[in-house]
Order: C-alpha cells, then sequence, then structure tokens
C-alpha cells in the first residue's frame, strides 16, 4: 500500500476477515466468476501433467477428460481425418446410438469438425491445462468425495482456482495450511468447495483473500458505497462501516488511528477492555469515526487485527514494544506542519496531558519503547527526557520534566499559529496576529484549533474537524455557527440520497469585516468617554469611571 494515499483499503486488511457483501453485488460477482472460471489456465507443463495422469489411472487423456465414448472418438479421430462409419468400424463395441450422440455433441462444442464426409480434430485440445481439467483429475483422484459434500463440478472448478490464493493468505498470516482454526482452514479442495457454495448463495461471509482474488479476476469495484455491509473476524462481533450516514471505508489513516494504535499497544488487555476506564468513551468515539458502528463495551478482534496488521505490530513480550516502524515512516512522507502535530498528538496521548496532574509519567517494560519516546522529544528540539530503571519492578519509567511540557505547548501553540498564517496569507501579520488573539480570547484553544484547520480553497466537514481537533462533534458545531455569524466562515450544503453534508471553509471578506467591526467597536468605546459626564457625578465618581475601577 502507498502510505501516502492515507487509507486502508479492504485488500490491505487481514486475510481472513468475513464481509458480508450485498445480495445484488454477492449474485454478480460469483456469477461472473463461475461464468469466467472455466477459461482459465494453469501453469503447469501440460505433457508432464498428461502423463502423470494416464500413468495413475490408466486410461487416455481423452477418456480423463471427455468420459470412455467421447474419449474413444477422439483418440481415434487423434492420427487422421475418419468418416462416421470408420469410427464405428473401429469401437465395435460401442453402439452406434452411442457414437452418434457423442458426435453431435462433440460438434456442438467445436471439439471436432466435418470436413467432406471426415471428422477431424478441430484443436488439439491438451497444449493447455485449463482450471476445469485439473478439477477433473481431482475429482477422479478422490471418487465419491463431490457426491458426499453434494457439490457441482462447478463449484469443485472455483475452489480449484482458488486454492493458490487460500495458500498464499495463510502464507501472509503466518499459519500452516492444517492449523485448525475458525474459518481459515480447509483440509483439501472439496471443504473450500463447500465453503464457496455457502459464500455465494449467502450463507455465510466471505473472507477477505477470496473477495480479493474473485474482484481482482472479474474486475468489479469491492470499494463502492454500500457493497461490504458488515466485516468482522468469526467469532468476533460485526463492524457495520457507517457512521452517522458516513461510509468508512476504506478505512482512513490519520493521526487518529495512530493514537488509537498506541492505546492498543499500551493499554488494553487482550481480550479487547479499555483500562483505565477513563480513556473508554475517548477511545471508541475515535473506533466510530474511523471503523464505523459496533455493538460491544471491548474493541472488536476485527479492528484489532487491522491495526496490527497494517503497523505491522508484532505480537509478543511487552519488553518488546516498539513504536511501529510504518507509523514513523508515514510521519515522515507528511508536511511540516502537520507531522508536527502528529507527534505531538502522541506525547499528549502517552502522558496523558490532558488530565490535571502534578508529574507527567510514562511507564513501561520496553526500554525501546521509552527510547522512540525520547527521540521524538529530541526531534521536536523541546529538551530531552531520561530513562530509569525501577528497581522493585521489571519496569522502566519517564518523566516530562516541567520544562519540557511547557515547551511543548508553546510549540503546539506556534505551530498552530503558523498553520493559521500560511492560510490567512491574504491578511497582513499585523490582522493576522489580531485575528488569532480574538478567536482565542472569545473561543478558547478550541476555537483556535477549528480555525486553523479550516481553509481558503476546500470544504471541510464538521466530523472531520472533530476528529482533527480532539472534540466533541457537538462543540465544534457550537464554535462553527458562532464563526457563520461573525461571517469568519462560509459553508456549502451537499445533498445526496443517503445524507446531507455541510462543507466549511473560510470567508476571506467575511474576516475582514470581522476585524473592521472590531476596530470600529473599540473606537465607539473609547469616544464613549470623551462625552462629559452628568453634572450630578461628583469629581471622585467620574475618575472613578475613567480609571475603570469598580
Amino acid at each position: 500500500m502507498n502510505m501516502a494515499e492515507g487509507k486502508i483499503h479492504i485488500r490491505d486488511f487481514p486475510p481472513f476477515i468475513r464481509f458480508e457483501l450485498e445480495e445484488t453485488f454477492r449474485r454478480k460477482i460469483f456469477a461472473k466468476f463461475l461464468k469466467t472460471v472455466c477459461e482459465v489456465e494453469v501453469d503447469i507443463s501440460p505433457e508432464v501433467f498428461w502423463s502423470s495422469a494416464e500413468e495413475e489411472f490408466e486410461l487416455s487423456r481423452y477418456e480423463l477428460i471427455f468420459g470412455k465414448v467421447r474419449g474413444r472418438i477422439l483418440k481415434t479421430l487423434k492420427n487422421s481425418p475418419l468418416s462416421a462409419k470408420e469410427i464405428l468400424e473401429r469401437n465395435p463395441d460401442v453402439s452406434a446410438n452411442s457414437i452418434y450422440h457423442a458426435i453431435m455433441w462433440l460438434t456442438d462444442q467445436k471439439q471436432i469438425k466435418k470436413k467432406s464426409e471426415c471428422f477431424e480434430l478441430k484443436k488439439d485440445y491438451f497444449e493447455h491445462v485449463r482450471v476445469p481439467d485439473l478439477a477433473k483429475i481431482i475429482d477422479l483422484g478422490h471418487k465419491g468425495e463431490r457426491r458426499k459434500n453434494a457439490l457441482s463440478i462447478k463449484e469443485l472448478e472455483m475452489a480449484t482456482y482458488l486454492w493458490h490464493h487460500y495458500e498464499r493468505a495463510c502464507e501472509r498470516d503466518g499459519r500452516t495450511l492444517q492449523t485448525p482454526a475458525y474459518g481459515r482452514w480447509y483440509q483439501n479442495h472439496f471443504a473450500l468447495a463447500r465453503a464457496i457454495k455457502e459464500w455465494a448463495r449467502g450463507d455465510a461471509n466471505i473472507p477477505q483473500w477470496t473477495l480479493i482474488a474473485i474482484a481482482s479476476f472479474t474486475n468489479l469495484n469491492i470499494e463502492e458505497r454500500e457493497v461490504v455491509l458488515s466485516y468482522c473476524l468469526p467469532p468476533g462481533v460485526k463492524i457495520r462501516p457507517y457512521y452517522k450516514g458516513r461510509y468508512k471505508l476504506p478505512v482512513e489513516v490519520s493521526s487518529d488511528l495512530d493514537i488509537i494504535a498506541l492505546r492498543i499497544l499500551m493499554k488494553h488487555s487482550e481480550d479487547g477492555l479499555v483500562h483505565p476506564v477513563k480513556h473508554k468513551k475517548e477511545m471508541f468515539r475515535r473506533l466510530y469515526h474511523t471503523f464505523g458502528s459496533f455493538q460491544s463495551d471491548r474493541i472488536p478482534l476485527s479492528i484489532r487485527e487491522i491495526i496490527e496488521y497494517y503497523y505491522q505490530i508484532q505480537g509478543g513480550r511487552r519488553n518488546c514494544t516498539r513504536i511501529p516502524q510504518k507509523m514513523k515512516q508515514r510521519w515522515e512522507l507528511l508536511p511540516y506542519h502537520e507531522r508536527t502535530i502528529s507527534k505531538i498528538r502522541v506525547l499528549e496521548t502517552l502522558f496523558e496531558l490532558e488530565q490535571p496532574k502534578r508529574i507527567y509519567e510514562l511507564i513501561s517494560r520496553s526500554r525501546d519503547f521509552l527510547e522512540d519516546v525520547a527521540n521524538i522529544v529530541k526531534d521536536l528540539e523541546i529538551g530531552a527526557i531520561k530513562i530509569n530503571k525501577r528497581n522493585d519492578r521489571p519496569h522502566y519509567r519517564s518523566y516530562l520534566p516541567k520544562k519540557v511540557k511547557e515547551n511543548l505547548e508553546e510549540l503546539k501553540e506556534k505551530v498552530e499559529r503558523l498553520k493559521i498564517e500560511n492560510r490567512l496569507d491574504f491578511l497582513v501579520e499585523r490582522e493576522r496576529t489580531e485575528l488569532i488573539m480574538k478567536v482565542k480570547r472569545c473561543w478558547g484553544e478550541k476555537g483556535v484549533d477549528v480555525l486553523s484547520n479550516l481553509a481558503l480553497d476546500r470544504g471541510v466537514r464538521d466530523l472531520d474537524l472533530a476528529r482533527v481537533c480532539g472534540a466533541a462533534p457537538k462543540e465544534v458545531r457550537k464554535i462553527l455557527y458562532e464563526f457563520i455569524d461573525r461571517t469568519l466562515v462560509t459553508y456549502m450544503r451537499e445533498e445526496t440520497p443517503e445524507l446531507v453534508e455541510y462543507y466549511y471553509s473560510l470567508s476571506p471578506e467575511g474576516i475582514k469585516n470581522f476585524l473592521a467591526g472590531e476596530k470600529k467597536e473599540k473606537e465607539e468605546e473609547k469616544e464613549e468617554f470623551k462625552y462629559p459626564f452628568p453634572e450630578e457625578f461628583s469629581t471622585y465618581q467620574r475618575r472613578r469611571l475613567c480609571s475603570g475601577v469598580g
């Protein structure tokens, strides 16, 4: 996957996650697959394959593929064209009626053609090995197995085509073919064919490796809206890829996903419980925004698998924990502002800087993990942190010094200010500073966060702003509505059959009017004190009013 794209596509999911497909699409993709799979050639040496099959079953290749009567006719025509009478004479133990019907069938299937009064082979069928040929040999080698499983030869052909995709999926997942695991093990082609039968009918959800193989073969887009209704890693809880009317496939890669990954790496238990519990609400809000909705008080196994698979997190001992290399690589591809903010948010998450503490401490069994954190602090040029070994326990700890914390807050404010200033280049420096100070005074840090993530050239949705700012959507909407009232922001309404979207962007004219209005208010306020005071006011009262005391 190209990390610059910022998305985890279905093809990048773990291979054994299962998808529930929309019924019309499911029928369409399997119908097209079934129709064209018979044309696929297998990468096997034809002569070696057919010679081996003839030796194993003691039958000619013609009889193996076309049956006894039709095969004998084709074998008879192999050397030279013959008339129907000559074919009958060379096969005296076969009835004339059977030979007649066999010749008609072979002509219809374009295996033979009639020239004058003679029939000849139209093409050499055995120059290649096709999926149906391989399926037929597998079927002959396991007499009665297909009937026992109530399978058609077409279902066995689909299983034959998909078998090597299954082998590759096992390699990707790091498991052997014979590892018994729910929904991840098929002992032979017939077991896989039985599963394919269930997937095609919709009786069972289709695994990722199968869906990718079939979609690539049929050239159908599996990431169209409404195609995937839900997905899960059996027997886990289902995830619906929808949240507040928005479709969440492919999964967006953002600083939100980095924070979720670090929380999972550091704070959750093996069964998906979030601890400390105070982080649960914020964690689940990020999960819903990123993956969609689910009904569980634990982090679904499929989400944990997707994150571990994407970030290439190796499961194992806690003393081997590291900040994922893929996360660091993604940061390096980001522009300076976004890269810096991403690292700052990681530090805020790990040290829980939003909590009013006296000491900001990070404890881990992995010294390498704390060294990764120390390198982030060093890269941001805000100071340094030390790593200490606990004497009584197998842990290491790091403290965030007060000066480093202050430098971190100053850097965050500086980066956000630069981000705003770059987007407000239509204002002079004095006006930019004045606007930032006024927004901070009226709406606080959250207002500055919202303003810094708005742009002139493109609109941003309120939920995306909430995710990026780390705030509740309700709080962000309130700030946006007040921005609109003050003409700082404009919006565009986009309506689709599923939902109505609002995209918010900066308004240059409105911002200038806002600043001009503020200036006018100050002048009027200043001018108000120049008017003579009423005669009944004493000198003391006048001085008191002018000084602003009381």
